[in-house]
């Protein structure tokens, strides 16, 4: 377990696929960082699991695309569908037209459909590359969070103090800033640093 005095450039309050980016892109630039999540581990059952073409694109940037493309549904078109007339009336709908997904101006990346839980575990395997120890804690329950507002000028401090309680245990972290993409309730969220 970490000491209660640990500290962190960035603190990520969430492992979903925001935080999961969020630290993909910190482990690229060398910036120190640590993922706080409240599940006891990955997500096992995916919660939203169309990708967009910028994140494709974004996936496209990290060197993970192609595992992506490849293992997702290719969205090509979509239906429109709309109460069935007359004799169909029983049917219940019936498809009333077709049209393309995305036009191809958006962008040159595809619109594809990947359980979240798999997306996610892509970006978990580019924060495992080169073997250093896994930069998430799972079993975090974040309980508070404070901005010393007279360190927040100086570029050495740590002015941002997360307070977590993990397997019952009480601890707290201090990093110059915090990105939460998770709900503190009843805390005000407060992205910040100096």
């Amino acid at each position: 377990m970490d000491s209660p005095d640990e500290k962190f450039d960035v603190l990520i309050c969430g492992s979903g696929s925001a935080g999961l980016c969020a630290g993909v892109w910190l482990s690229r630039f060398g910036i120190n960082y640590k993922i706080v999540e409240r599940r006891d581990g990955p997500l096992k059952i995916g919660q939203a699991d169309g990708v967009q073409t910028r994140t494709v694109e974004i996936f496209d940037s990290f060197g993970i695309a192609e595992t992506l493309l490849k293992e997702s549904y290719h969205v090509l078109e979509i239906a429109f569908w709309s109460p069935a007339e007359g004799l169909d009336a029983e049917k219940g709908i019936r498809r009333a037209r077709y049209a393309a997904d995305k036009e191809t101006e958006i962008s040159h990346q595809p619109h594809v459909i990947l359980n979240q839980a798999k997306l996610n575990e892509l970006m978990i395997g580019e924060l495992a590359k080169g073997g250093a120890e896994l930069p998430i804690e799972y079993g975090c329950e974040v309980k508070g969070l404070q901005v010393d507002a007279e360190g927040a000028g100086d570029a050495d401090a740590y002015p941002v103090k997360v307070d977590i309680v993990k397997d019952g245990v009480a601890k707290a972290y201090r990093a110059k800033y915090v990105l939460v993409f998770a709900p503190l309730r009843p805390f005000l969220v407060v992205i910040s640093g100096f």
